[in-house]
């Protein structure tokens, strides 16, 4: 007789649990009116600046470069000299061309992968 008696009651606190917990969530947030904490809305703002932005700064080294080095690519855009008769250079051969570099050097490199055939200045 005990053991059909505990059985009911362990039945019965396992079924009454969720239900007591689900009963507590009815006023979930309605309490506020749609407004936030200030703790969550700290992580939204994107009018945060940083001030260190000289300490941000590139710092570009000075660099010596070499005949079969390659300039990058994302410099070649910027570096390549269409104007090479005003220098005094010759027609490049196909697939090169006259680039100049950060350090003032002008340099013949090859337009595909950017390897340096020789540097003129």
């Amino acid at each position: 007789m005990l053991k059909p008696l505990m059985i009911g009651a362990l039945s019965l606190a396992t079924l009454a649990a969720p239900m007591a917990a689900s009963a507590q969530d009815w006023r979930r947030d309605h309490d506020r009116d749609g407004r936030y904490e200030r703790w969550e809305r700290r992580a939204d703002r994107n009018d945060r600046r940083d001030y260190r932005r000289w300490e941000r700064q590139e710092r570009r080294e000075y660099r010596r470069w070499a005949r079969g080095q390659v300039i990058p690519s994302n410099y070649r855009r910027s570096w390549y000299i269409n104007d090479y008769r005003r220098y005094g250079y010759r027609t490049p051969p196909r697939g090169y061309g006259y680039y100049r570099t950060d350090t003032g050097d002008i340099v013949l490199a090859a337009i595909a992968t950017g390897v340096i055939l020789s540097l003129l200045d």
